[in-house]
């Protein structure tokens, strides 16, 4: 099986911008993306919403997706793919 990292911000988490909820697993794109792909690739997804690399947030701090990302790639590896959507 095939590992694909999917790492970014509300995009990725799948915000929905009508109920200021998170889509269903299968409506957000990284669910459309596993089913497309089907039973022969893992979709790890490691989206939050709010999640930026250009500033540090001031109320909370940990939404800086830069700090996080080389810990991110380690913890889940073995990884075939990364999409970094930023």
């Amino acid at each position: 099986m095939k590992s694909i990292l999917c790492f970014g911000d509300s995009n990725t988490w799948g915000y929905n911008p009508r109920t200021k909820e998170r889509y269903s697993r299968n409506e957000r794109w990284t669910g459309m993306l596993r089913q497309e792909l089907g039973d022969g690739y893992e979709i790890i997804e490691e989206g939050l919403n709010g999640r930026t690399t250009v500033w540090e947030d001031p109320i909370e701090e940990h939404k800086n997706g830069k700090e996080y990302l080389i810990p991110c790639l380690e913890s889940h590896q073995p990884i075939d793919l990364e999409r970094r959507n930023l």
